[in-house]
């Protein structure tokens, strides 16, 4: 008996897409491990440290927009300068000349005396994740106060609109009113009588007249100072589009546009409330508690039919504060064809994204150094003076030179200047 081993055309095209789909679930299951036989692990390392060095110049983007500011809350730096006061010269002569200008604004006696040493050794202080993350909110609460500023101008700007509309209305309504009273006083004849004796030629002035005039009025420094307006608005306007928009480096999403203005301002103004109580340590959370998150596994299906895609829900909390607030300010001030459930969805997506891009960024700054090392130096300071100069120097130092703290305070009475005898020990932190 002969077998028959010739394949027929349908079956040659079946056996073929069999061997497709082996290859295609080969390649799938197994390929990254090939990959990574046949890589080269050195390489892996180099992107590995290129993606590091990245993040790291990231962070440093990140802080720049702030430096300035937070070096001039706490005394480090001089007004419109972006380097420290420690740069230029050497720290105890910028600590000696800070404390001198500090006692005399005080009203303290010059005759004080003053030593200074600095703290033997140095001991690196740890930079705590939290710490780090703090300045990653610090930077969001930025711009919420920038977007708040920015609504509560244009919302003046439109009332004044508004205002100045209505006022115009009034003046036309008045003028037709006023019409309508003179047509019901005079009758035909008067105004007829009016028409004649307003009717009087009036003699032209000459063509030399009207040139001088023309003259005149070119003269007049009020037309010099119109000209100069659109050059000065120009060169303001473009200051600032040189300058740059430190909001936008800093990467944080904008606050939903959709929902209106009024309720914006509002919203921000509770997120800015609790980003504060999350700084100081009130609150432990800033919107984590505010919403829940459920996210389905991804499946892989059969040869890859039927394979599903992860897929992530969010939704708020029934004791959720933004969104009891917010069904409040929407009950309040909401306008007639809003859209209540797509605005929560939308203000519930915001928070989302900002609360990932706080994680993302906070990841970016554990990249950072752990640690950092300050040069200190022990200041003791004796003199003698009222109590209320006492009190003086020690909110100017509190308030203007954060980095010069009251370590210890000492005081005795002296009974022949009625005045106090004083010792203070300060300790002052140079950072460069």
């Amino acid at each position: 008996m002969e077998l028959n081993l010739q394949l027929t055309t349908q079956t040659k095209i079946l056996i073929g897409v069999l061997v497709v789909v082996l290859i295609a679930a080969v390649a799938t299951q197994w390929g990254p491990g090939l990959y990574g036989l046949i890589s080269n692990p050195d390489m892996e390392i180099k992107r590995q440290t290129l993606q590091t060095s990245k993040d790291l110049v990231a962070a440093s983007k990140i802080l720049k927009p702030i430096e300035v500011d937070l070096y001039q809350k706490t005394g480090l730096t001089e007004k419109d300068k972006p380097t420290t006061i420690f740069d230029e010269s050497y720290p105890q002569t910028v600590i000696r000349e800070k404390i001198h200008a500090i006692v005399k604004e005080a009203g303290i006696p010059q005759n004080y005396q003053l030593d200074m040493d600095p703290v033997p050794g140095k001991k690196s202080e740890k930079i705590s994740p939290q710490a780090r993350r703090n300045l990653v909110v610090y930077l969001y609460q930025k711009k919420l106060e920038t977007e708040r500023d920015t609504l509560n101008a244009e919302i003046a700007a439109e009332f004044q609109a508004q205002d100045e509309a209505d006022f115009q209305v009034d003046i036309e309504a008045e003028q037709a009113s006023m019409d309508m009273l003179m047509d019901a006083w005079l009758d035909e004849t008067d105004v007829d009588v009016l028409d004649e004796t307003t009717d009087v030629d009036v003699e032209e002035p000459k063509a030399s007249e009207k040139s001088n005039e023309k003259q005149e009025a070119s003269e007049d420094p009020s037309d010099a100072k119109n000209h100069e307006k659109p050059q000065e608005s120009s060169e303001i306007q473009t200051e600032t589009e040189n300058s740059p928009d430190t909001n936008s480096q800093w990467g944080f999403a904008s606050f939903p546009k959709t929902i209106p203005s009024s309720i914006q301002v509002e919203l921000i103004e509770l997120i800015i409330s609790m980003t504060e109580q999350h700084l100081v340590g009130a609150e432990k959370t800033l919107f984590e508690n505010q919403y829940d998150k459920t996210q389905t596994t991804a499946t892989s299906g059969f040869f890859g039919i039927g394979a599903k895609e992860p897929k992530t829900e969010i939704y708020f909390r029934p004791n959720s504060q933004i969104l009891a607030a917010f069904t409040q300010l929407i009950d309040t001030y909401g306008e007639e064809g809003l859209n209540k459930d797509a605005l929560t969805q939308e203000l519930l997506e915001y928070l989302a994204q900002i609360q990932s891009q706080i994680e993302e960024l906070a990841q970016k700054l554990a990249k950072a150094p752990a640690s950092y090392l300050p040069e200190s130096y022990n200041i003791k300071m004796k003199f003698k003076a009222e109590i209320d100069k006492l009190v003086n120097l020690n909110r100017l130092i509190e308030t203007r030179t954060k980095w010069l703290m009251v370590r210890d305070l000492q005081i005795s009475a002296d009974n022949k200047n009625n005045k106090i005898n004083i010792d203070v020990l300060m300790i002052a932190r140079v950072y460069q």
